[in-house]
């Protein structure tokens, strides 16, 4: 089982859309394509780089928090609204920052397509969690702004899975082997209240390894209610991103 990284890196190549749906149809059509851009875009936002699990903790289905969105919104071509290479898997707050903004603004400046334009590229990962790119690159500041990659929820989100799995990974990695050792050495010591003292200690980072097994698991890197089908059944290709599986880490297994 795989869970995704302290921190979600620009992927260093574009994103390449593996699913091929049929193609929608109605106004609203393009919402059949949500199970294929989840695998597509690695339940990731295609922008910010936020992961389901930075949003919701088992899983987002169904709260509103992840949204499509439009490169060429309708209000500019009502013929794109079905295209699914038009389409992009998107957290709310991406798509409520953007808004209209359109892909190309009065001064020329352009809207970057991560399936066109590798992320890595344009923008890095600050070692204080902010998406930072070459001021003199017009077309990743006006991404950049657009769909306000800094927000201070979205800093505080990467931040927060950052801290919360370096402690909880620590807890998992070192924590068997601890207990292990209070065990043993409760079971030398001669003195009852020591010893007891020790099992106290012991049964309390058992407790500590549970609890940190149990939060890891809203970090999945493929959440609990992924769709084990999508609507072009290409069911292959129900599987993570090559960009994203190279960072992902795996689920440290305890012993004891």
């Amino acid at each position: 089982m795989k869970i995704l990284p302290l921190r979600t890196l620009p992927a260093n190549e574009r994103i390449e859309r593996r699913h091929t749906p049929p193609e929608a149809t109605g106004r609203h059509g393009y919402r059949a394509y949500r199970s294929c851009l989840r695998w597509d875009f690695g339940f990731t936002c295609a922008f910010c780089l936020l992961h389901e699990g930075d949003l919701a903790d088992l899983g987002a289905e169904g709260l509103g928090i992840t949204w499509i969105e439009h490169f060429t919104p309708a209000s500019l071509n009502v013929g794109k609204v079905n295209d699914y290479e038009n389409c992009f898997y998107t957290c709310r707050f991406c798509n409520l920052s953007r808004r209209q903004a359109p892909p190309v603004d009065e001064s020329g400046r352009r809207l970057i397509d991560p399936c066109s334009h590798a992320w890595g590229e344009r923008f890095s990962l600050s070692e204080n969690d902010l998406l930072v790119t070459d001021e003199t690159d017009s077309d990743a500041v006006y991404t950049l702004e657009a769909y306000d990659l800094n927000d201070e929820r979205k800093v505080t989100r990467r931040r927060r899975r950052r801290e919360r799995l370096t402690e909880w990974l620590a807890v998992l990695r070192g924590g068997p082997s601890r207990i292990t050792s209070l065990v043993a050495l409760a079971e030398k010591v001669s003195s009852v209240p020591d010893a007891s003292l020790l099992l106290e200690e012991a049964n309390s980072l058992r407790d500590q390894v549970t609890l940190a097994a149990i939060e890891i698991q809203r970090y999945f890197a493929v959440p609990v209610d992924a769709d084990e089908s999508c609507l072009c059944g290409r069911d292959e290709h129900c599987r993570l991103p090559e960009w994203l599986l190279a960072q992902s880490q795996e689920f440290p297994v305890s012993e004891g």
